[in-house]
């Protein structure tokens, strides 16, 4: 009897074992696509540095779709894009040779996407920071009825995630920034990796607009990619 109960206890670990591999190739295989999730970005379209609205800073012209990010702060938007989905592909110059403190009083080097980009006050961010800290950064920033930096500096803001490991951006390298809203789960792939996903608060969903993007102290040379909005 004792030899029967152990007979069937091994092959109930063998089963356990079996599933136990079954359960590590799916996750293995959940990883795989979820480094293949930015051609799901298919809808996005390179947006000519003509159709952009600079909010701050100035963008140089490099070409048809590329431009240079010179100034220590750039700001700008794509209108007629959604706000849901952006990419940003850039090669990192170093420091600008001006600075300028974020409204924070922190001396920091970043370059980032802005969804749903009501204003200012108002929008949906995710930050790949270069120094003086590294990784990645999704905040909301909501300040309803503001809608002016004046207005709202660095109020409103709420930090979903903050230090994400993401490969760190040195000089001369050229990486991709990837965000995508659906419904209220928010992907965010940095180098086409699965870098963070979560739910956005419903404050990120009290205000809407365009995609954009930021910069802050850093030179980049970039191309800036969104979905346009239907006709």
């Amino acid at each position: 009897m004792a030899s029967g109960h152990n007979g069937g206890a091994r092959r109930a670990s063998a089963r356990s074992a079996s599933l136990a591999v079954i359960a590590a190739a799916a996750v293995v295989a959940g990883a795989g696509d979820a480094r293949g999730a930015e051609p799901a970005s298919a809808a996005l379209r390179r947006v000519e540095p003509s159709r952009l609205v600079v909010e701050a800073g100035a963008l140089e012209l490099l070409g048809d779709d590329a431009f240079a990010l010179r100034r220590p702060g750039v700001r700008a938007i794509a209108p007629r894009t959604r706000g849901s989905a952006a990419r940003i592909e850039f090669t990192y110059r170093g420091p600008t040779r001006d600075t300028e403190p974020l409204a924070s009083g922190e001396l920091r080097r970043q370059i980032g996407l802005k969804l749903r980009a009501q204003d200012t006050c108002n929008v949906v961010y995710g930050m790949w920071h270069v120094a003086p800290t590294t990784g990645l950064q999704v905040q909301v920033k909501s300040n309803p009825g503001k809608r002016t930096h004046a207005e709202c500096r660095d109020g409103g803001y709420r930090t979903l995630a903050s230090g994400v490991r993401v490969p760190p951006i040195r000089e001369g390298e050229r990486h991709a920034l990837a965000a995508r809203l659906d419904g209220k789960r928010l992907t965010v792939l940095a180098d086409g990796v699965l870098a963070w996903v979560g739910q956005l608060p419903d404050e990120a969903f009290a205000a809407d607009g365009p995609a954009g993007f930021r910069s802050d102290n850093g030179a980049f040379d970039a191309e800036f990619s969104a979905e346009p909005v239907s006709p």
